[in-house]
């Protein structure tokens, strides 16, 4: 028998698009290995009443969330739409992907019975288990592909936080194509990529993106100075091309790229959603 799992997110989350791939996208890969249900801001009424009678009725053996600012009510100073958890008796997992917004000690997270992090750094989230991204069966090449169309640097390149992105994109974007738009096609995209630009993603620090499993799976060459380490994938370091400093990721745009098509691929079968999850269901 499958086990259930209840999903508290808001209707707006079902709809896929570029931020949501790793966030909820996850759930269509896993269908096969467990029921779900949803409740939550635009599914139901957000009463702690109806979210028990939710629980009374699918009889769910996890309660699941994940990005805290998802709860938030719209324009409130910070108030939630979440009711409290605390009294619920269902095991309750929150996987926090912004700790950089929230201090790990935060009362909030304490009506939670399980607490884990995307990323390991900032306002003490080292200590907590870190949930490293997945990537769904559609990122793996279904077919030999060529990869000849060039490096791709894929993401947003203005505004405040974007200060690296930036420089890279004045400095290398003669020998870079910066995509900033994104597509149905973007799987296929990536696979077709020379090699594909993956740079720590945030003006906080050393931040891993999801975009690094995505791209590693992708079979294309990965250019990154990502922490393989800190992204608990330090088995996987050897099939990308590393750099630390913009006079040395210069020197990477000239390398040959062919000795790393598909060869992190075998590995990245280990980081799929439907192996990921069941690292916390079961």
């Amino acid at each position: 028998m499958k086990k259930k799992i209840l999903l508290i997110l808001r209707k707006v989350d079902f709809h896929v698009n570029k931020n949501k791939r790793p966030h909820f996208t996850w759930i269509n890969d896993c269908k096969a290995d467990y029921e779900f249900d949803y409740w939550g801001q635009g599914i139901s009424s957000i009463t702690l009443l109806s979210l028990k009678n939710k629980i009374d009725s699918f009889k769910p053996d996890y309660i699941y969330m994940t990005l805290r600012k998802k709860y938030h009510l719209k324009n409130s100073g910070g108030k939630y739409w979440l009711p409290d958890l605390t009294n619920i008796k269902v095991p309750k997992i929150f996987v926090e992907v912004d700790n950089c917004y929230y201090d790990v000690n935060d009362p909030w997270y304490k009506q939670f019975d399980v607490l884990m992090c995307r990323e390991p750094s900032w306002n003490g989230w080292d200590n907590i288990p870190l949930f490293r991204w997945s990537v769904p069966e559609c990122a793996f090449p279904t077919k030999k592909m060529e990869r000849k169309d060039g490096i791709y640097f894929i993401g947003k390149v203005k505004g405040p936080a974007y200060a690296e992105r930036q420089k890279l994109h004045l400095l290398l974007g003669h020998k870079i194509k910066f995509i900033q738009r994104f597509w149905s096609g973007y799987w296929e995209y990536i696979q077709k990529a020379s090699a594909l630009l993956c740079p720590t993603e945030s003006f906080y620090g050393d931040f891993i993106p999801a975009k690094l499993f995505e791209f590693l799976a992708s079979g294309s060459a990965v250019i990154t100075n990502c922490d393989f380490n800190q992204a608990g994938i330090p088995e996987l370091e050897q099939y990308a091309i590393k750099y630390n400093s913009f006079r040395s990721l210069k020197r990477r745009l000239h390398l040959d790229f062919t000795p790393y098509y598909d060869s992190a691929i075998p590995l990245m079968r280990n980081h799929t959603h439907r192996v990921r999850y069941k690292e916390i269901f079961g």
